[in-house]
């Protein structure tokens, strides 16, 4: 085996010397090959069967570590299996949760060696592969299409099956049926029975030098009801009266007073006469038949502090309209006297009924009392949460108080605008009638439509052709020129011919 010293990340302080670590006497009659071969580590293959107790476990990695199967299993690997052992009461099936950086931390080692000491036990069959653990977002392939960043992020954990191999069954004097993962223990050998009386004798001298090499703390005061009886003496343990201060001797003694009657201030007689009352109401009252009476003396105390005998009491109880029987008949008769006082069903002296404690009202968005900041938070809540939909909300209830706040207020006259022109006044802007007439017959005709669009077609067409100067043009007066000859008639065309 390696020597301690030649591993950085064990801590000489923390872990004792691997020398410790004895070979097993009888191990070596045993033959046993390391498991290298990575496909023969998992369930389906391997050669080792199943544990579900921690205790087989241990004492399987022991055996394995101790006989020096493995040469480079030490005192870090039992320390890694005592974690494995841990975790094995998760789960029904004896599997174990693994996860590197969490072991490291928790036995202060580094990854790397975490990794090594779990191969070595891997090697020696006492663990097999389950399930290999991923650093794939295993959400986004749940959600495929639909992962957003809001699913997170997960991971799976490598999981290991506590396993035994059959070097240890046979060491151990078992008889075992089956091969692999799903072999069972049926019985045990002569040796193997010698060896399990001697080790449940160990354990049971173990278990009784550990209970008296911590005795039970009693220096704690114990409780009045498993207290010590004590011998009853006048005389001081420490001397007598003669050790005693004046002071303390001198002082006067403060007699401890009887405790009275309790909180209800109800006597022992008046309890006992409620109680016979509470007794003829089960009596003529069938599905308070069978209850506690002195429970149900309580919860009619109400009742009885009104002054109301038991057939009164039996005649408002008969009113109820129960179905079924109550699970508790005392609960639901304070309960439903309380609910019919405080709903005004149920007439009671003021005081012997405690009323329902009624919230403060709130109008939304004030401050006053202490509805106000919770809803102001929970209105910041929901404009974090929903902006869109918050921000709309508020802009309209500013715009709600807003037209609210105008039509309460009086209607105010606005003023007159001043004109912009200087001198400016209705008298002076206004046009008469006569004035509007002689406007209209100086002024130019409104054109209509077409007459307007055809005096724009010819005009273009004259823009266009007095624009060509290639050649011969032709000079076409437009016709609404009005240009005529003398006996009244248009001109004809002239032809000019550019040189």
């Amino acid at each position: 085996m390696q020597h301690l010293s030649a591993c950085r990340h064990i801590n000489l302080t923390a872990c004792p010397d691997v020398s410790e670590i004895r070979p097993v006497s009888g191990a070596s009659r045993h033959a046993f090959a390391l498991v290298h071969d990575v496909a023969a580590q998992e369930v389906d293959a391997t050669a080792s069967r199943q544990l579900r107790r921690e205790v087989d476990f241990l004492a399987a990695v022991r055996f394995m570590v101790e006989a020096g199967f493995h040469p480079h299993a030490g005192r870090t690997t039992l320390r890694l299996a005592e974690v494995f052992a841990t975790r094995m009461a998760r789960s029904k099936d004896g599997h174990v949760p693994f996860s590197a950086e969490a072991t490291a931390r928790m036995l202060g080692l580094k990854r790397r060696a975490v990794f090594n000491h779990a191969r070595y036990l891997r090697e020696l069959g006492l663990i097999a592969y389950v399930e290999h653990g991923t650093k794939r977002n295993v959400l986004r392939a749940r959600h495929c299409a639909n992962w957003t960043k809001e699913h997170g992020y997960r991971a799976t954990a490598t999981l290991f099956a506590a396993v035994a191999p059959r070097v240890w069954d046979e060491a151990m004097g078992r008889r075992i049926r089956g091969h692999g993962y799903k072999a069972r223990m049926t019985g045990v050998t002569p040796s193997g029975r010698i060896l399990a009386v001697a080790t449940a004798l160990e354990h049971r001298r173990e278990r009784a030098d550990g209970q008296q090499r911590h005795p039970v703390d009693n220096s704690r005061p114990c409780t009045p009801s498993v207290e010590v009886p004590q011998l009853h003496t006048t005389v001081a343990v420490d001397g007598g009266i003669k050790d005693r201060t004046r002071e303390h001797a001198c002082r006067e003694k403060k007699h401890r007073q009887r405790r009275g009657r309790g909180s209800t201030h109800w006597s022992a007689t008046r309890t006992a006469a409620a109680m016979q009352e509470a007794r003829s109401v089960r009596l003529h009252t069938w599905w308070t038949q069978g209850s506690c009476v002195r429970q149900l003396a309580y919860a009619l105390r109400p009742c009885f502090e009104a002054g109301w005998t038991w057939e009164e009491i039996a005649r408002e109880i008969a009113r109820w309209t129960v179905p079924l029987r109550p699970r508790h008949v005392a609960s639901y008769v304070a309960s439903e006297i309380r609910r019919r006082v405080n709903a005004g069903e149920l007439h009671l002296p003021d005081g012997l009924v405690a009323p329902y404690r009624q919230p403060e009202t709130s109008t939304w968005d004030d401050d006053a009392n202490p509805h106000g900041p919770r809803y102001a938070a929970m209105q910041a809540f929901k404009a974090r949460t929903y902006r869109p939909a918050a921000a709309r909300a508020a802009a309209a209830l500013t715009e709600t108080r807003r037209l609210v706040t105008r039509q309460r207020q009086p209607a105010q006259e606005r003023p007159a605008q001043e004109s912009r022109i200087p001198g400016a006044h209705p008298e002076n802007v206004l046009l008469t009638r006569q004035e509007f007439a002689s406007l209209v017959e100086n002024s130019l005709p409104v054109l209509a439509g077409e007459t307007l669009w055809a005096q724009t077609d010819e005009a273009a067409e004259y823009r266009l052709d007095a624009e060509c100067r290639r050649g011969t043009w032709e000079y076409n007066p437009p016709l609404w020129s009005g240009y005529e000859s003398s006996a009244g008639k248009l001109t004809d065309r002239h032809s000019v011919t550019i040189s």
